[in-house]
């Protein structure tokens, strides 16, 4: 299925709105105030305000017709973003969870990896769809990215945390000074996911442009 100059236009805004709702989960400033082990956490910079973004921005995507597998890894994308919007709110409060919870809110860190690699390769096919190949390498690219610095890694500690909560183990990484180091590292795909929308966004623009339509 052909997809329109007029529907990739229209993928800008919510394409953004996944970049700004992206930035607000990883960066992170909060505070907390506790008693007797349970209280609640704000953050100035919200991941539920992040979450509700990007939340709103798939929803949008996902109403793009593009093929079956563009709509199956959109539905997968859309539970994930829900669920994940409900765990962040979560996250507000504090209290001592229950195994079998941290066994789920772990597997659902792990597939909200998943949906973020799905994203990017959704993206791609949409702009393969469009017969926008330069922002299809784009988000190629991304996807890389994205399962280099964000799946493997971070999986593989989901995973971890997984067989320790399941085998009522102990397990924890201390990176101390290593992990501020590595932070930049972090926004690379962040910053790529916004490259490659400027890119379609342009791209789609000029083929505008050369179809004659208004640009």
């Amino acid at each position: 299925m052909t997809v329109s100059v007029d529907e990739i236009r229209n993928t800008v805004t919510p394409l953004r709105l996944v970049f700004w709702g992206g930035l607000l989960c990883v960066l992170d400033f909060s505070f907390s105030e506790t008693a007797n082990g349970e209280g609640w956490k704000c953050d100035i910079l919200n991941d539920f305000v992040g979450m509700v973004m990007i939340t709103w921005a798939v929803f949008r995507l996902a109403g793009i017709k593009v093929n079956d597998r563009y709509a199956a890894a959109m539905v997968f994308v859309k539970v994930t973003a829900v669920l994940s919007c409900v765990d962040a709110l979560h996250d507000h409060f504090i209290y001592p969870r229950p195994p079998a919870l941290s066994f789920v809110l772990t597997l659902l860190g792990a597939a909200a990896m998943v949906a973020t690699l799905l994203f990017c390769l959704a993206m791609r096919w949409l702009s393969m769809a469009a017969g926008l190949w330069r922002s299809a390498k784009s988000w190629g690219v991304s996807a890389v990215l994205f399962t280099v610095i964000y799946v493997v890694p971070l999986g593989l500690f989901y995973l971890a945390a997984a067989v320790a909560i399941a085998t009522e183990s102990s397990f924890h990484i201390e990176l101390g000074a290593a992990g501020l180091l590595l932070l930049p590292v972090f926004f690379i795909p962040l910053i790529h996911l916004f490259v490659s929308t400027s890119r379609m966004k342009n791209e789609a623009e000029s083929t505008a442009t050369v179809d004659g339509l208004e640009p």
